[in-house]
């Protein structure tokens, strides 16, 4: 397996499979260019932002994002090239541009990245969901809510992640928005909501905590948002059979 951390290929070479563009090869020289994180990588990164091909434009998002591992490096230019890509005309493009944002500073980001909430394109909303996951703004929060409802499943389980879990902010608008999201259609959405209920001490999340426990009784975050619920901090030692005997006190 490739040392991505000390890859001993030329930056030229990496850039070359970068630009394959798909398979897990592309991306781990993607990855070996954000270790890297030296000038020579910005430079190349940002000439290939201003490329005729959207791929290409693509890529150097995806590059610019995550440039300096551990620590960024250059993070001002790859911020405001990121935020030139935003722009653009192309879908994938803004969506990768969004993300590389989110990567760099998500706080910063948001108010570039809200204008995206309601963008036609399924991608860039997906985009703006994760990118707005933790940013406790009111505008945040506001375009989570309203992408909580998003007729894209995934759309919607990265927003409810992103207010559920994520947030630590709470009102009657966020726990009813994860509440009717209790009833929804796909299980990784009702998953978040039933969390982030929790984590509110909200009891609508009772039954659904249970039904976890039960499925899988090592279900780190549902004993998080169980021990929440049940005001108590001995959650990870306690049995999960008694946890859900616990729980059936609260349930409304």
């Amino acid at each position: 397996m490739t040392d991505l951390v000390n890859d001993a290929r030329s930056t030229d070479d990496l850039f070359r499979v970068a630009l394959r563009f798909e398979g897990d090869a592309a991306w781990d020289a993607v990855t070996a260019l954000h270790w890297r994180g030296t000038e020579e990588v910005l430079e190349r990164s940002i000439i290939l932002s201003r490329s005729s091909d959207a791929k290409e434009r693509a890529r150097a998002a995806d590059i610019l994002g995550q440039l300096g591992i551990p620590d960024r490096t250059f993070p001002d230019q790859c911020f405001d090239n990121l935020l030139r890509l935003l722009s653009d005309k192309d879908v994938d493009v803004t969506s990768a541009a969004i993300m590389g944002l989110q990567h760099l500073d998500r706080e910063q980001a948001a108010p570039f990245v809200l204008p995206y909430a309601e963008h036609a394109d399924t991608k860039v909303r997906y985009a703006v969901a994760v990118a707005l996951g933790g940013v406790e703004t009111p505008p945040a929060i506001s375009a989570l809510l309203t992408l909580s409802d998003d007729r894209d499943d995934e759309v919607r389980d990265w927003a409810t992640f992103g207010l559920g879990q994520l947030s630590e902010e709470d009102s009657n608008e966020i726990r009813d928005v994860l509440a009717n999201n209790l009833a929804d259609g796909d299980p990784d959405v009702r998953y978040e909501a039933a969390i982030g209920l929790g984590r509110r001490r909200d009891n609508r999340a009772t039954k659904f905590i249970i039904d976890m426990l039960r499925a899988d009784p090592e279900d780190l975050f549902a004993r998080e948002a169980a021990a929440i619920l049940l005001n108590t901090k001995d959650a990870e030692k306690t049995p999960s059979s008694d946890i859900i005997q616990a729980l059936k006190a609260l349930q409304p």
